[in-house]
């Protein structure tokens, strides 16, 4: 992608919000968006049953109790494989990066902030993961390439967790699709985090809209049109996935993953990193001797 011609300027704010950016481009642009706030409807368990949280510990109580926090999102793709976005592992300097046993994935629970040891527990509709390994695309520079792999401890699938299909087609999806995350109930900086997993169904731009609107060549994104709805700060990594595409890799019953939340712009139109155009790096990353691990329940 020719990321030299899009002006990037990338805008952070101290806060306790993780996800601070927002991607803005001295650019006119050709379509106006609006701005809104999300409108997401809560999750019931079990429905988007690939949806991972990406946790960390916002207070100890003591040794084998913590208050726990979800920062990004991910997609379960195997059974020990979550897709997410590589910008995640960047603050603070790479710390979690560099340090993921600080960090949890959590599979199957609904809610933001739990009570739990950290132990990895293995039930029905919730499982937490230790992180064995991640993974950033080499080329990684926000907002390009930003696309990591997480490798974990094998998950159990369930009628509450499994995964969702990669895509791997050029080209445009069905105009309403489905986003979610944990993150803020709208773009304002006051707004609270969401408690509970949050739904919301987004219009697409096509791929000649979205570098029209960009004034580059966006091939390697996906451009929502936020006008009705729209992901928020803290929803980063997570999902954005479609039904009833011409993908040749989507499956019946099984949602098919064609993005990754990855920023915003000063209007608040969202890209997403595009998931077909990293199939063989997906394919490539490999990792090794990761095995299931016997589990208890912790402090939830």
């Amino acid at each position: 992608m020719n990321i030299q011609f899009i002006i990037l300027t990338i805008i952070t704010v101290v806060s306790c919000v993780r996800d601070k950016r927002l991607i803005t481009r001295y650019l006119q642009q050709s379509y106006g968006v609006q701005p809104v706030i999300v409108n997401g409807d809560p999750a019931t368990v079990g429905q988007i049953p690939y949806f991972v949280s990406i946790k960390e510990v916002l207070r100890w109580y003591n040794k084998n109790s913590a208050l726990w926090k979800s920062f990004c999102g991910g997609t379960i793709i195997t059974i020990n494989k979550v897709l997410t976005a590589a910008h995640c592992f960047e603050v603070y300097n790479y710390k979690y990066y560099r340090n993921p046993h600080l960090i949890r994935v959590v599979a199957g629970s609904i809610r933001n902030y739990m009570i739990c040891s950290g132990e990895e527990v293995t039930e029905n509709n919730n499982q937490w993961r230790r992180i064995q390994k991640i993974v950033m695309h080499g080329l990684f520079k926000f907002p390009a390439n930003d696309i990591a792999l997480v490798f974990v401890n094998n998950f159990t699938f369930t009628s509450f967790i499994t995964y969702a299909i990669p895509a791997t087609a050029d080209t445009d999806y069905a105009r309403r699709c489905m986003a979610a995350g944990f993150g803020k109930t709208g773009h304002d900086m006051s707004n609270e985090a969401s408690h509970v997993l949050l739904v919301a169904k987004i219009d697409l731009l096509s791929k000649w809209m979205c570098s029209d609107r960009w004034l580059s060549d966006m091939s390697k994104f996906i451009c929502s049109d936020a006008e009705s709805a729209d992901v928020a700060r803290g929803d980063s990594g997570g999902p954005l996935a479609c039904k009833g595409t011409s993908d040749p890799a989507e499956r019946s019953g099984r949602d098919l993953l064609v993005g990754i939340v990855s920023g915003k712009d000063v209007d608040r139109t969202t890209i997403y990193t595009r998931v077909s155009a990293y199939k063989d790096w997906i394919a490539s990353v490999v990792y090794p001797n990761i095995v299931v691990s016997i589990c208890f329940r912790g402090s939830i």
